[in-house]
């Protein structure tokens, strides 16, 4: 924790250093003044966490400090020390946001106490904040390779992406490259990552996306003016000596053009795995998508493993989608608007991903959130008829006869006795 010092009487000050340096080694003593003008310089040029200041000061006061910080500083902390007992006093401190309102003389113990309660309060909204940054990264990351796969992204989730201008998105391949002693795939791609979004950073707010058999790295870029394809291309060069330098691996890099919308991720990502397959194919390190030819443009292996992801992920929208959703009226057809499909394709990839038609899958899914509803005395064989989307209990007990080989009624009494 930073604390800057401010007390018109060098003794005390030299004494609240000396007690505080003696307290604790992470509490650092970035400044020490005798006014209140010489701690907001302070202020501006330092990071501080807490001001420990004297009431009565020359040029500008304790109390004069604290509104131009209430101001400027909302978040740093202050223990106001003052040798005045009015009440008048404590009531401007606290109106103006003091946190500790300290009488002097007061003990070693006491002011380290007090200073020990605002360290821990701190820490407390640090770890908060660094747990929201946290999850929002996760949402963030989750909602980008759905954009990879030209999935939907929630509205919800729209605050969330960083402010940009043009976005960078390249692929990464470890393919023909020696690993490290001792180090698998997944170990290699997740320090790829860790580089990635620090190194590019100085860019813009970057993340690096791990798929099968490669990594996708997405840069939201700060410049007001698109990036142009060379900037892009040694930007992009540059990573990769850094993650040879660093890491001693050769990456293989495929580059798409740089873009302006989210919504043309999934065409420049796709551009990316082309760029990536010809690089392959000649033994380049990097291949920029804008320089291939019509001729090249044949889907290979990875954009092949693409589609296959594609349609993977689609499904386990669906899926999602109809656990969630048991009590409506579910169609391919509503299905398919939610992931932007033809009905008709949607019941293919469908089957061919779970082996089941979508009727049938649906029919089993509700059966079985009907068994297990079946189980809860509290619940008669209408209201779980009810929950499960079916409106004719007579047509409810017939399908679950016919796919369990009892009646609701004699599964929930057999349930009961058990």
């Amino acid at each position: 924790m930073n604390i800057l010092l401010v007390d018109d009487e060098p003794y005390i000050l030299r004494s609240l250093r000396e007690m505080i340096e003696g307290a604790r080694a992470d509490w650092h003593i970035v400044g020490a003044v005798e006014d209140g003008e010489e701690a907001i310089s302070v202020l501006k040029r330092e990071e501080v966490d807490l001001v420990i200041s004297d009431i009565k000061m020359p040029a500008l006061d304790g109390i004069q400090l604290i509104q131009f910080m209430q101001k400027h500083f909302p978040t740093t902390k202050v223990i106001l020390l003052s040798g005045y007992q009015d009440f008048e006093y404590a009531q401007q401190a606290i109106r103006h946001g003091v946190t500790e309102y300290i009488l002097k003389p007061s003990s070693l113990e006491t002011i380290v106490q007090s200073i020990e309660r605002i360290d821990l309060f701190i820490k407390g909204q640090q770890n908060k904040l660094k747990l929201q940054r946290s999850r929002e990264k996760e949402i963030l990351e989750k909602r980008l390779d759905d954009l990879l796969f030209d999935l939907p992204s929630p509205y919800y989730d729209r605050d969330l992406y960083p402010a940009y201008e043009n976005i960078s998105v390249f692929t990464c391949s470890l393919r023909n490259s020696v690993l490290p002693h001792g180090w698998q795939e997944p170990t290699a791609y997740s320090a790829i990552k860790n580089v990635a979004e620090e190194w590019l950073a100085s860019f813009g707010q970057c993340f690096a996306i791990i798929q099968d058999q490669h990594i996708c790295v997405i840069v939201f870029l700060n410049k007001a003016e698109p990036l142009g394809e060379e900037p892009a291309l040694a930007m992009i060069a540059e990573f990769r000596q850094t993650v040879s330098k660093l890491l001693k691996i050769e990456l293989t890099v495929g580059v798409g053009l740089v873009c302006t919308k989210l919504e043309t991720l999934s065409k420049h990502y796709k551009e990316s795995i082309r760029a990536l397959e010809e690089a392959r194919l000649n033994g380049a390190h990097i291949a920029n998508s804008g320089e291939l030819q019509e001729e090249m443009l044949v889907p290979g292996h990875l954009e092949q493993t693409y589609e296959v992801k594609k349609n993977r992920r689609v499904i386990e929208i669906v899926l999602a989608q109809m656990e969630n959703r048991l009590k409506e009226d579910l169609s391919l057809k509503t299905l398919a608007e939610i992931v932007y499909l033809n009905p008709t394709y949607l019941g293919r990839i469908f089957k061919e991903e779970t082996g089941e038609n979508f009727s049938n899958y649906l029919i089993q899914l509700r059966m079985n959130k009907a068994k297990q509803l079946l189980g809860n005395p509290c619940l008669k064989v209408y209201e779980v008829c009810e929950e499960i989307g079916y409106s004719d209990p007579a047509h409810f007990t017939h399908v679950f006869k016919r796919t369990v080989g009892v009646t609701p009624h004699e599964y929930k009494t057999r349930a009961q006795i058990n």
